[in-house]
């Protein structure tokens, strides 16, 4: 009996000893299974890299200098010359400058006083910031597929820009298959610093949006913990800010010093509703001038923080129109060249309107008792 016992527990143990071992060979295979899947998962993600950028090198190469640029209008076509420019003295330039202090004085007026729908939930927070980034890859890639840099009008030329149509298809891939984000954030500032050493301070400088989207990427995927948690609350205050640099440099560039572009653009597509409707004496050029000045006060406003909601709005409704009305003209090619444009810009906009100014930086309202300032920050805080 006792020999029979002794017989059981020695092939217990035994058992227990098999079990054992075939655990820890579990382990060893699982964890040299699991490092061999992951280094199959990086070389097929870096054999995709490198096939895209090469193709994307091939079209950069092959990219004509023709490629559209900014109102659709070619910048060296001398009958430019022939559309008036206003000077910074004249009266309806003074006018708009008064409005442009009178819309900003209102803003900061109204800011707080308006109601402020709920912060979202947490998984819409995060639907929002992945759409961004995903809208951005998406945007730079496309832009690298048609030999251009960050925007349509941008085409590369020379050795530097075809190393920057590379780096800027591989921070779209970057930030479309979700690896490296913070890398590719990082990537994001050293393309726009090529492109203005490309094409010069002032176009780059319209593209310093790009800049804020670049921070707003790396503040939240940073590796480190500790850091990313100093760093998050400022992401969309940074995205907000940098945004509004942009819009204001665009409606000075773009329309207020570029005006004769865009009187070039409206003799060929007649966009000036004012004279449309009876308003004869709003010409072309003041056309031009008052949605630069528009552009600016949009800028401004955004870049202070108040009415962002509202403000994001009516920039995002003018950015819908503009798309639809191509569309409705048969503009197609130009309605989705405008739409990869503003990629960034729309997901911008949906992030600003569903999360407000952001957390920490904001001009604060001076009208208001300091008790509903701080109502107002909480309601408008992430």
């Amino acid at each position: 009996m006792i020999n029979n016992t002794l017989k059981i527990d020695e092939r217990g143990q035994a058992n227990e000893k098999q079990a054992s071992s075939r655990q820890k060979r579990t382990r060893v295979g699982t964890w040299f299974s699991d490092k061999f899947t992951n280094r199959r998962d990086k070389s097929g993600l870096l054999n995709v890299a490198l096939a895209v950028l090469f193709f994307s090198g091939l079209f950069a190469l092959a990219a004509k200098a023709e490629a559209h640029v900014r109102w659709f209008t070619d910048p060296n076509d001398p009958a430019l010359a022939s559309f008036p420019q206003y000077s910074l003295t004249d009266g309806v330039v003074l006018v708009w400058f008064g409005l442009f202090l009178f819309f900003i004085a209102v803003a900061i007026f109204l800011d707080g006083r308006l109601p402020s729908p709920p912060v979202v939930n947490t998984k819409i927070r995060h639907d929002a910031m992945e759409l961004l980034r995903i809208f951005t890859g998406m945007s730079l890639l496309l832009t690298a597929y048609g030999g251009e840099i960050i925007a349509p009008h941008l085409s590369a030329y020379n050795g530097l820009g075809v190393a920057l149509v590379f780096l800027q298809a591989l921070i779209g891939i970057m930030l479309i298959s979700n690896h490296f984000v913070h890398h590719a954030a990082i990537l994001m500032i050293i393309l726009f610093l090529g492109t203005m050493g490309l094409f010069g301070f002032v176009k780059g400088f319209e593209y310093i949006n790009y800049v804020g989207i670049a921070l707003f990427l790396f503040f939240n995927h940073v590796p480190n913990e500790a850091l990313r948690e100093k760093l998050k609350p400022y992401s969309v205050d940074v995205l907000r800010i940098f945004t509004g640099i942009a819009l204001l440099t665009l409606g000075i560039t773009e329309k207020l010093t570029g005006a004769m572009l865009g009187q070039s653009f409206l003799a060929n597509y007649n966009w000036n509703f004012m004279s449309m409707l009876g308003f004869e004496w709003f010409t072309d050029q003041l056309f031009v001038l008052s949605a630069g000045a528009m552009e600016a006060t949009f800028g401004a406003i955004m870049i202070l923080g108040v009415v962002t909601r509202l403000n994001t709005f009516v920039i995002a409704a003018f950015m819908l129109t503009s798309n639809i009305v191509f569309l409705l003209v048969n503009e197609n090619e130009n309605a989705l060249m405008e739409l990869v444009g503003h990629m960034p810009v729309i997901a911008t906009a949906i992030i600003l309107m569903l999360l407000g100014y952001g957390q920490r930086i904001k001009l604060r309202n001076p009208t208001l008792k300091r008790d509903n300032v701080a109502s107002s920050a909480l309601k408008n805080s992430v």
